[in-house]
């Protein structure tokens, strides 16, 4: 049975708030701790989260972890909270540059230098995200990557930027929540952050949606269709077509009707189920 879960995503209300993605990421650990299983969330220290107002501590053994990051050694530090009147602690991954956005621009489009762009960004998330389980001592079962900003760690994993065979045993599932043309990067960023490999040969254009390089590299892929039919949009789409088509037994959907306790509940077994099939 699973129990070790690792779950990572750019937003979680009440700290951050821009789609749908900030409440399926409350809702969803707040079950799971409910449910007793051992799981540790993260999300980026955004310069608008205030530490007074939530309670953020210093987290002695995550101060100052030794990180390289685009061929630098750096420092990477992360503080803790809970999600106000729950019991779910969140880990917050600082930086001085990546994540000074405002609330109503959390993923900039147009962008003056590395430090704004969405790949550079997140791609420290992951590189630090995925450090962060050395200084904790604890090993995930599984590692679930949610929505786009999140699918640069399954590449990360793949390359030889880690040690691999830390990992070797975890299942990664990603769950896609929207559709962006954030997640569109030029072939120059991914190099930018050490990935070059053969994990971008689908490219066009000198481009490469990060979803379709990390897709394939993923034991699961759940879309969440709330309001819309998302997995749809992406089966019409002839990249991802092509992609679903190649291996549809790894990918399924789920209809999110609302947020009620009922339909919490029933997405977390559904979740829960994939997880145990991995």
């Amino acid at each position: 049975m699973i129990k070790r879960i690792y779950f990572l995503t750019a937003e979680i209300i009440p700290f951050a708030e821009t789609y749908n993605l900030a409440s399926f990421s409350k809702e969803i650990p707040v079950i799971f701790n409910e449910r007793k299983y051992d799981f540790r969330l993260m999300m980026p220290k955004y310069s608008f989260i205030s530490e007074r107002r939530y309670i953020l501590r210093e987290v002695i053994r995550l101060r100052e972890m030794d990180l390289q990051y685009r061929g630098e050694m750096i420092k990477a530090s992360v503080k803790s909270a809970f999600i106000p009147n729950t019991k779910v602690q969140v880990y917050f991954l600082e930086h001085p540059y990546f994540y000074d956005n405002s609330d109503m621009d959390l993923y900039p489009i147009n962008c003056d230098s590395d430090e704004c762009l969405n790949s550079v960004r997140f791609g420290y998330f992951a590189s630090a995200a995925l450090i962060t389980l050395n200084y904790l001592r604890w090993k995930p079962e599984v590692i679930i990557c949610n929505d786009w900003q999140m699918s640069l760690i399954p590449l990360l994993i793949k390359s030889n930027l880690l040690n691999k065979e830390y990992f070797e045993g975890v299942k990664i599932l990603q769950i896609i929540h929207s559709k962006s043309d954030c997640s569109n990067f030029q072939l120059s960023e991914y190099q930018k952050i050490g990935l070059d490999g053969a994990e971008l040969h689908n490219s066009t254009d000198g481009r490469l949606d990060v979803l379709t390089a990390a897709i394939p590299i993923c034991d699961h892929v759940l879309v969440i269709n709330k309001g819309v039919n998302l997995f749809e949009k992406y089966q019409k789409d002839p990249l991802f077509g092509e992609i679903i088509k190649h291996d549809r037994k790894r990918f399924s959907s789920y209809d999110l009707k609302g947020e009620s306790s009922e339909d919490w509940q029933n997405l977390a077994n559904e979740i829960i189920n994939i997880m145990e099939r991995l």
